[in-house]
Parts: C-alpha cells; sequence; structure tokens
C-alpha cells in the first residue's frame, strides 16, 4: 500500500447562504469512523458569482494505486454530501499525488 494525498473540488449551486446551512453536516460526516480514508477534511471553499462556489476536499488514503485512492476519496465525498441536492457533479475534479515514502521521511544522513 501507498498513501496518497487527493484534492477534490466540487462546484456547489445555492450560494454561501445555501452552503452555510449544510457544511457543518458534511463535514462531520466526512470525518465520520466510517470514512475508508486515513484523514480527510473539507479544506476550503471559493466563491464563484452570486449563486455557485467550489468546495474543495484534502484526503489522506492508502491504497494499492492512484485509481484506488481517487475511488476511495470520492465515496468518502459521496457519503458526506448525503442527497447530491446543490453539488454539480459532472464539473468535479480531482488530483491525486503519491504520499511520502518511509525513505523520504528519514532525515538524510550526516557523513
Amino acid at each position: 500500500m501507498t498513501q496518497y494525498q487527493v484534492r477534490l473540488s466540487v462546484p456547489r449551486a445555492g450560494g454561501w447562504r445555501a452552503w452555510s446551512a449544510v457544511r457543518g453536516e458534511s463535514g462531520r460526516r466526512l470525518a465520520g469512523p466510517e470514512s475508508p480514508v486515513i484523514a480527510v477534511r473539507m479544506d476550503n471553499w471559493v466563491r464563484r458569482g452570486r449563486d455557485y462556489l467550489h468546495v474543495m476536499i484534502a484526503a489522506t488514503v492508502d491504497a494499492a494505486d492512484a485509481a484506488e485512492a481517487l475511488d476511495l476519496a470520492w465515496q468518502s465525498f459521496m457519503s458526506a454530501a448525503g442527497d447530491n441536492a446543490g453539488w454539480d457533479m459532472a464539473a468535479a475534479t480531482a488530483e491525486v499525488r503519491p504520499g511520502r515514502t518511509e525513505d523520504a521521511k528519514r532525515p538524510a544522513s550526516s557523513s
């Protein structure tokens, strides 16, 4: 297994007020114990006009490959999204990067 960093950006219609009404519950569901990822959090949200914003989710995932890492992070998001009302799933984007390996965590020797 390799550790991956996954970033999802999912647009949401309805504007800031609609997002404010559901963001706390969505954040709690992301952090829930049934989540298949090591760590997941709502990283940021950016307003795009009056009735549209992008929500960014950051996840750390142990997976066999990048595709599995993305799948696990997406499943966590979908579970937190609930009934999907307001989310523009077709416009979602993702970035998957390998996390640090054990060798990269060790300090370099000074010999």
